[in-house]
């Protein structure tokens, strides 16, 4: 077991869990003010942040479905909302996936006019450089 500072078995600094998981501090103060009820951080002396190995793995839970399912704030809140543990399978995650390969297909569908926007105006450009130089 880990001591950590303040005495605390088994709990993790915020040090610590940069060191751990790569996650930079600043990303894990946001997710502890974002996600305070789920991630369960318990505060030592002087407010210092502390981390059991439950809340690390909801930490990384959380930057998983934000960084890697490319939810939204409020997609991953209603999500983990009462879910403990986390159902990979539950028809409301399967909801959310379906929204987010809908929006990455119109992003797709948005990049695809944008390449075509783009031809037209260098097509366009050269028309003009051609009629301006004559």
């Amino acid at each position: 077991m880990i001591q950590a500072a303040g005495g605390q078995e088994g709990l993790l600094s915020l040090k610590e869990v940069v060191e751990r998981t790569g996650i930079p501090a600043a990303t894990i103060r946001y997710y502890d003010q974002q996600f305070e009820e789920y991630l369960g951080i318990t505060r030592g002396a002087g407010r210092r942040r502390l981390f059991s190995r439950g809340s690390l793995e909801r930490i990384q839970e959380v930057r998983r479905l934000l960084k890697e399912e490319g939810l939204s704030l409020r997609q991953a809140r209603k999500l983990l909302a009462g879910d403990g543990a986390g159902s990979n399978d539950s028809p409301e995650q399967d909801g959310l996936r379906a929204e987010v390969e809908a929006l990455r297909l119109q992003v797709q569908g948005l990049e695809v006019q944008v390449n075509r926007l783009k031809e037209i105006q260098g097509r366009t450009l050269a028309l003009v450089d051609g009629l301006t130089q004559r």
